[in-house]
């Protein structure tokens, strides 16, 4: 649910969060229409932020135009797009294994935190799974961080948006797949001991895994 925007710093910035927020989560549905004039009288605020934000998101893949042109709506879910993020993150993921992992060997980067791996089983126990994507995220992150390598990070941060949403619509905790948290685990394991080609195998086998679970689901949900 949209609400009235209060926050005095970037109008923009709050916007485009908020929306993005919204689109992830679902309570902004696939196609429902971005009217500017819509938003900025629901936020309570001026088009100016709101034409910025809808902006972003459209860069983002979160937004597109009907036709490819007019009013900006949510985007569909896209089982192609999800398969060739997957493709696209199997190997970088790989790439930011067995960099991290030589980092570490070579007391370049601190070992991984285990906090990594706790946040995420908590979130299973609590069954919460804004939680649950959260800490996913934040894994993986890390895991680019320890690499040392910019641009993995620049060129994942734009995806992850369309993973959480197709997470949110698809995944309930009960559904998440058995043994996803102990396939993070070796993955930190493998990394903190510089093991480089064994996380590198880890990494790319857990998106593998994870597209073949996810995709399914995806496929029922759009043709339904």
């Amino acid at each position: 649910m949209l609400r009235p925007l209060s926050t005095p710093g970037d109008l923009a910035e709050s916007v485009y969060v908020e929306l993005r927020e919204a689109v992830i989560g679902g309570s902004l549905a696939p196609g429902s229409r971005l009217g500017q004039e819509d938003l900025a009288a629901r936020f309570g605020i001026s088009r100016q932020p709101v034409l910025q934000a809808l902006s972003r998101l459209e860069r983002d893949g979160l937004a597109v135009r009907a036709d490819g042109r007019g009013t900006l709506q949510v985007a569909p879910l896209d089982p192609q797009l999800v398969e060739e993020f997957y493709q696209l993150r199997a190997e970088v993921d790989a790439l930011a294994a067995r960099l991290a992992a030589q980092r570490i060997r070579a007391g370049q980067a601190r070992p991984l935190p285990a906090s990594l791996i706790e946040r995420g089983l908590s979130a299973l126990r609590r069954g919460r799974m804004p939680a649950l994507i959260a800490a996913d995220t934040q894994l993986h992150r890390a895991i680019y961080e320890a690499s040392g390598n910019r641009l993995l990070a620049a060129v994942m941060e734009p995806q992850w948006g369309h993973l959480e949403r197709v997470m949110c619509a698809v995944l309930e905790p009960a559904s998440v797949r058995a043994g996803l948290w102990d396939e993070h685990a070796a993955i930190i394991d493998a990394i903190n001991a510089g093991s480089a080609e064994r996380a590198a195998r880890l990494a790319r086998d857990h998106a593998v895994r994870a597209a073949a679970g996810l995709l399914p689901r995806l496929e029922q949900r759009t043709a339904a």
